[in-house]
C-alpha cells in the first residue's frame, strides 16, 4: 500500500504549484476540489490524472490510469484552495479551448473577479451558451474560478479571444448601465453578449464597435448590478427572446 504523503512530498508540492497561472498554462492542468465538483467534471468527461485524499475517505472508482495518493491533513490543506478543505483534490487536464459557432456566446470583457467569471461560465453552461473571454479576465481555469463555475468549464466550450474580430459572425451586444436599448429589442439569430468589469464597465471603444447596446432596467437606488448577476439576467432574457432558453427542469 502506498504510504501516506505529507505536505513536503514532491508529488504534493508539484500538484500544489497548479494554483499558479504560469504552471497551469505550462502543464495544461488545474486543480478541482471536493467530491461533488469532482463527480461533475468526471461526468463531463474530463481527464483526471491524479487524486489526493485522506485515507479515511476511501478510494474513488476511477480509471486505472489515474494515480491515487493518500495524503495527511496538512498535505490536503496545501493542495486545496479553501480554509477548511474537503477532499479529494484532483489534478485535471484543461480541455482544448474552442469556439462553438452554433451557440450564443457570453463574453467576459475584463471581468477580473474569479467568482464572477466562474458564475458567468456556470450561467453559460446552464443555457447552452459558449463562453469567451478577452484579455484582463480572471483565468477561467483557476481552482477558485472552477469552484464558482461548479465545473461549467468542462460542460460548455470556453475560448480566449484577442478581439471582437474573432467573433465577427455573431451579433455583438454590449451591456451598459444606462442609455442602451431594452433587452426585449434583441432578436439575433446568434448573439455574443459582452459583460464588462464591475468597477469600470465596458471600454467605450469596445462598446462603439459592437452591433447593439442594451441596458438592464432597474427601479431601486443601486447604481449598477454585479457583473455575474447582470450576465444571468441578460442571458435568460435573450435566450427566452430567441426561443433558445434552456428547457425547464
Amino acid at each position: 500500500m502506498e504510504p501516506v504523503l505529507t505536505h513536503r512530498a514532491k508529488t504534493v508540492v508539484d500538484a500544489a504549484r497548479l494554483h499558479r497561472a504560469v504552471e497551469r498554462r505550462a502543464r495544461g492542468s488545474t486543480l478541482v476540489e471536493g467530491p461533488d465538483l469532482l463527480r461533475d467534471v468526471l461526468e463531463a468527461g474530463a481527464e483526471v490524472t491524479q487524486i489526493f485524499d485522506t485515507p479515511s475517505t476511501g478510494q474513488w472508482d476511477i480509471d486505472p490510469s489515474t494515480a491515487y495518493h493518500a495524503v495527511d491533513r496538512p498535505a490536503l490543506e496545501r493542495l486545496a484552495g479553501t480554509k477548511t478543505p474537503r477532499g479529494p483534490v484532483a489534478v485535471v487536464r484543461i480541455p482544448v479551448e474552442w469556439l462553438d459557432r452554433d451557440r450564443d456566446l457570453l463574453v467576459s470583457a475584463g471581468v477580473s473577479d474569479p467568482g464572477n467569471v466562474g458564475t458567468m461560465i456556470r450561467t453559460a453552461a446552464a443555457f447552452g451558451w459558449g463562453f469567451a473571454y478577452l484579455p484582463g479576465t480572471a483565468d477561467p481555469w483557476s481552482p477558485k474560478t472552477i469552484r464558482a463555475g461548479a465545473g461549467g468549464q468542462f460542460q460548455t466550450p470556453v475560448s480566449r479571444i484577442g478581439s471582437l474580430a474573432e467573433i465577427g459572425e455573431w451579433t455583438t451586444v454590449a451591456t451598459v448601465v444606462g442609455g442602451g436599448d431594452p433587452l426585449t429589442s434583441i432578436r439575433a439569430p446568434r448573439g455574443a453578449l459582452l459583460i464588462g468589469a464591475e468597477a469600470s464597465g465596458l471600454d467605450p471603444a469596445l462598446v462603439a464597435s459592437t452591433d447593439r447596446v442594451v441596458t438592464i432596467p432597474t427601479t431601486g437606488a443601486t447604481e449598477s448590478l454585479n457583473a455575474a448577476v447582470a450576465a444571468g439576467i441578460a442571458v435568460h432574457a435573450l435566450a427566452s427572446r430567441s426561443g433558445r432558453a434552456a428547457p425547464p427542469v
